[in-house]
């Protein structure tokens, strides 16, 4: 059955105020996700969590070694992980986000015993939106980043790793438009791309983020502290920067000291 507000948007369509119509619709959309997000995405799709403790395991075992080395394992499961969340979220949504690429996971030091951590990721993205269908193809980067510190109790001497929150930048999410839909109005254009940030925006803060902090406080002490080159002698120790290769041959780690 042709569903009211469907007939009414059509209208909308032909007397030009679908605009505020669609606006409306986008917060229908976007409260459908947070409500999928508070349920977890991995209730929608078991197979989250079997990559997820793969990944782990993936970096567990890497840091066994007294030398890391880099396959980019890691950068492939993450965007394994990425990928199957995103898939939810276009059931959730009918934004389409794929084609996820993690180029490298960086940790540069800043102090002694702690280290930024930064993720970036670029996919494609397509809106969807009701009887118009794909109105808009975007370019997506998101630039995901928290720190990561071992502390050391003062009485026991045992260490800990304590990890940061990803800060809620809007600069780091930026979407570029590749391809619009011929003859839409740009009001509807610019509601398409405002969708699919609102979209982006939410993931990263309530799934992206979460797992990144829930990964990165798994690990123990001493691997946090080969992954940020912390390895010699306190009075030789010189600031480092831990990078992965892009290459997807096996590598040693790059520990490069900052000027």
């Amino acid at each position: 059955m042709f569903q009211l507000w469907k007939l009414v948007l059509l209208c909308g369509l032909l007397t030009g105020t679908s605009a505020s119509l669609l606006d409306i619709r986008g917060n229908d959309v976007v409260g459908k996700l947070i409500s999928g997000l508070e349920r977890g995405l991995g209730t929608f799709d078991s197979t989250l969590e079997t990559i997820f403790q793969n990944l782990k395991t993936e970096l567990e075992f890497r840091c066994s070694d007294e030398v890391v080395e880099e396959t980019r394992q890691t950068e492939n499961l993450l965007e394994q992980l990425i990928s199957r969340i995103f898939q939810v979220v276009n059931r959730l949504t009918g934004v389409r986000i794929r084609n996820v690429q993690v180029p490298d996971i960086t940790f540069e030091a800043i102090a002694e015993n702690s280290a930024d951590v930064k993720i970036p990721i670029t996919a494609d993205v397509a809106v969807n939106l009701p009887l118009l269908g794909e109105i808009v193809d975007l370019d997506l980067k998101v630039d995901l980043q928290t720190s990561v510190s071992i502390e050391t109790d003062a009485e026991t001497g045992d260490s800990r790793v304590v990890v940061g929150e990803c800060p809620n930048n809007p600069e780091s999410i930026s979407l570029t438009v590749l391809h619009r839909r011929f003859g839409l109005l740009n009001d509807v254009v610019d509601i398409g791309v405002n969708l699919a940030r609102r979209v982006v925006s939410s993931v990263v803060q309530n799934e992206l983020c979460p797992r990144i902090h829930e990964l990165l406080e798994s690990l123990d002490a001493d691997c946090i502290k080969k992954l940020i080159g912390v390895t010699t002698e306190p009075s030789q120790r010189t600031p480092l920067r831990y990078s992965c290769s892009q290459s997807g041959h096996p590598m040693l780690v790059t520990l490069h000291p900052q000027q």
